[in-house]
């Protein structure tokens, strides 16, 4: 065999695992075959004809697709082109979803593209294939599943619809426990440098425990997050926490301080999940992860294999690996942070797999579809709160349509920030989501 036909039946694997889930019935992946028309597989029903993605120009700026893409049955079309032909048993699909698949599942544009990134260091949504080719809001992904399963049951191979419910997974990004770390050192700075006794008065207030830290909405937050599950709502809570006291965007907060670890035993105690909200900092050097997960398990008194890095800052897929070797087995940072929507093609969680080593990191991928930042500023998507409710229901709409899992992601400080964009969008889209 040549190393192009090894590389491709190892991607293939991967591409239909993920298609046809992990949970899926052997004998029905058997029934599919990726290979070239004129050499039939024994066995199978539905054979997808390789477009050679997977050849000699693979990860090389030759191997990408580019607007306007054709459709098969309605849905974008990476590669190949959009025929199924009917030869006996068999169904011919000329249509290549397994390295359309790949290729979105495993961020392989932003392997090819590796000098296009953006302040931070990410590979920017509206540059992505996904925005340039208008269908960042449908997990097309998810629809060459359906389409997979419709052709086999097409070819006489009884399918089962996959064994899952959609779901809501809430998650909340906590950049600062306070915004008075210090209080009575910020009341005295009002009052020198602003002379603002009012505002120094406030903060004497919050020192004395006389009032609540504006930041300190973690009470309400969890409030507005139970009421999915007294909806009906299959829902879960994470909260990422940061463990670097300081990094390359400054001072955040101490997490062994004693107002970090209320809060958390606070989260905790009301049921809610705990993970590593990585550094700034760990996202240039990923090899910091470790340590940081370890300050952060020994204020909690538990193990923590959960992950989401500061910024979105996940800049290159190989970053995986120190994740991994850190014992980080679940993460949800992939997403465009400039763009809301299906980066990956998918709505559920996926195992990720490296397209430069050809093997999975061992880590389960819980994509976030639509963060708050994303949707208001203006530098980014810049919709008003109404654009931005229309926005995140036809995400909402997609994933019930997959019985996939929304991940949104809202800030606590963001809430209260941009409280009169922000605190009513989150209740109306957790209203939407339990309609």
């Amino acid at each position: 065999m040549t190393p192009e036909h090894d590389r491709a039946a190892v991607c293939a694997d991967y591409a239909l695992r993920v298609l046809l889930g992990e949970d899926s019935d052997p004998a029905v992946r058997a029934r599919v075959a990726y290979q070239p028309a004129d050499s039939p597989a024994a066995g199978a029903r539905v054979q997808i004809v390789p477009s050679g993605f997977f050849g000699e120009n693979y990860l090389r700026p030759a191997s990408l697709p580019a607007p306007p893409l054709p459709q098969i049955e309605g849905v974008p079309l990476l590669f190949g082109r959009p025929d199924v032909e009917r030869r006996g048993e068999r169904l011919i699909v000329h249509a290549d979803i397994v390295a359309s698949a790949f290729f979105l599942a495993t961020r392989c544009e932003s392997v090819v593209r590796r000098e296009v990134r953006d302040a931070h260091g990410r590979f920017p949504g509206q540059e992505s294939l996904p925005f340039r080719a208008g269908f960042i809001g449908r997990p097309v992904v998810d629809e060459y599943a359906a389409l997979l399963r419709k052709w086999l049951r097409e070819a006489g191979v009884p399918v089962a619809e996959p064994k899952r419910n959609f779901s809501v997974l809430l998650t909340h990004d906590i950049d600062f426990v306070r915004k008075y770390d210090r209080p009575w050192r910020s009341a005295a700075a009002s009052t020198l440098k602003r002379r603002s006794v009012r505002a120094a008065a406030s903060i004497v207030r919050i020192a004395c425990g006389l009032a609540r830290d504006p930041y300190d909405v973690f009470d309400e937050v969890l409030r507005l997050d139970a009421t999915l599950g007294e909806g009906g709502v299959s829902a879960r809570s994470v909260f990422f926490i940061m463990a670097r006291e300081v990094d390359e965007t400054g001072r955040t907060y101490d997490v062994r301080g004693r107002a970090a670890r209320r809060t958390i035993r606070r989260l905790i105690d009301a049921g809610a999940t705990i993970g590593l909200h990585s550094s700034y900092s760990a996202g240039s050097d990923p090899e910091l992860i470790a340590e940081e997960k370890k300050v952060l398990e020994d204020v909690c008194g538990f193990a923590v294999n959960r992950n989401r890095h500061h910024y979105l800052r996940w800049r290159e897929v190989e970053d995986g690996w120190p994740m991994a070797r850190a014992g980080i087995d679940w993460d949800s940072t992939l997403c465009y942070a400039d763009v809301a929507g299906f980066a990956l093609g998918v709505c559920r969680p996926i195992p990720l797999f490296d397209p430069v080593t050809l093997k999975p990191f061992g880590i389960e991928e819980h994509p976030l579809l639509v963060m708050d930042c994303t949707l208001s500023r203006g530098e980014f998507m810049g919709l008003s709160q109404d654009e931005a409710f229309e926005y995140c229901r036809g995400l909402i709409a997609q994933t019930r349509k997959h019985n996939g899992e929304f991940v949104a992601l809202w800030h606590n400080t963001i809430l209260v920030m941009e409280a009169e964009y922000h605190l009513p969008l989150y209740q109306r889209i957790l209203n939407e989501l339990c309609s």
